[in-house]
């Protein structure tokens, strides 16, 4: 049964950080640079998947993950990771290949190596198909390895205090599996020896409490650090990744407190049209009631007329009642 490395990531938008799949580590000369591949196991769309490209720096047997810098060690990575896809599709694929690749590179040796968390918005994404993922692992496993190259200047994490996701660069890769592969005649160039690797110079890339938009910048150091200096540089990493959650976490937190300010705009807005609503109706209602008031005065006023009338025809009816009265007895006479 073949046991799968994993290493912790931490994505943006949630609390618990989350694994993924190692597909392969190399390094390549040339540049002086090691790439790690990884996977979360993201099914993009049916049939293919979403595979991550990370610089990967050695320092005194310590390494750290991180974007890759310039385009072009992005460019050099890219076709690399082409060629491995190239080596891991072809059917009974040997050690041979490897060497037979365009640009001069070898798989690393990452057997005991501990990572730190890191985040794959930093990284550079490529959709690949499906079935190619455990055929890099299973080539990555076969081959023979060297160890990582060592990087030359001293690593400092550059962490970003925004609440901006970067998103990644997405490239696609569409290679099928199941169609045979007819490379080009190879070219034979040697595997690279650390003494053929250029040096890098001296820096310090420290990108702490920067804006998104501002470049990092490089403070050089004069001499190499000592064991003392190497566990101060440990403390500083774990210090600095440390600000960087708490950052992170006032970042939420203002979020969500924008977000219930916005809210709160919204219900002061909705109790104010209400408020105007309730004003309208009430005036309306004084209106009407004006408007009764005065009906019935108006009604009070007729019937008082009417009951003088009945009183006056009243009156009448008792005069002409005693005028027959008197008529009769003088008919009668």
């Amino acid at each position: 049964m073949m046991l799968l490395r994993t290493l912790v990531l931490e994505r943006d938008g949630q609390d618990a950080p989350v694994n993924g799949a190692l597909l392969c580590g190399f390094a390549v000369g040339q540049i002086a640079t090691n790439f790690l591949v990884y996977s979360l196991d993201e099914e993009v769309e049916p049939g293919s998947s979403r595979v991550y490209i990370a610089a990967l720096r050695k320092k005194h047997d310590r390494y750290f993950l991180g974007g890759v810098e310039s385009q072009e060690d992005l460019q050099v990575a890219m076709h690399v990771f082409k060629q491995i896809l190239i080596v891991a599709t072809a059917s009974g694929a040997r050690a041979g290949g490897v060497a037979e690749a365009q640009v001069p590179y070898h798989f690393v040796d990452l057997k005991g190596c501990k990572f730190p968390p890191a985040r794959p918005e930093d990284h550079h994404s490529v959709i690949i198909k499906k079935a190619l993922v455990m055929k890099v692992i299973t080539l990555g496993m076969s081959v023979p390895v060297l160890p990582a190259i060592e990087s030359a200047s001293i690593i400092v994490p550059s962490i970003r205090f925004s609440s901006k996701m970067s998103a990644p660069v997405r490239e696609v890769i569409t290679m099928e599996p199941s169609k045979p592969f007819e490379p080009e005649p190879p070219v034979e160039q040697p595997q690279p020896t650390p003494g053929d690797m250029p040096r890098a110079v001296v820096q310090v890339e420290l990108a702490a409490a920067q804006a998104p938009d501002e470049p990092a910048q490089s403070v050089p150091t004069p001499t190499p650090q000592s064991e003392s200096d190497s566990n101060m540089l440990f403390e500083v990493d774990s210090t600095l990744t440390n600000l960087a959650r708490v950052a992170q976490k006032l970042t939420q937190q203002k979020r969500a407190a924008i977000e219930r300010e916005a809210a709160l705009e919204q219900w002061e807005d909705r109790l104010q049209q209400q408020q105007a609503q309730l004003d309208e109706r009430a005036q309306a209602l004084e209106q009407r009631t004006a408007q009764l008031h005065d009906q019935s005065l108006a009604v009070s006023q007729r019937s008082d007329a009417l009951k003088v009338t009945m009183s006056q025809v009243a009156s009448l009816r008792q005069n002409l009642r005693g005028v027959l009265l008197e008529l009769d007895q003088a008919l009668d006479g």
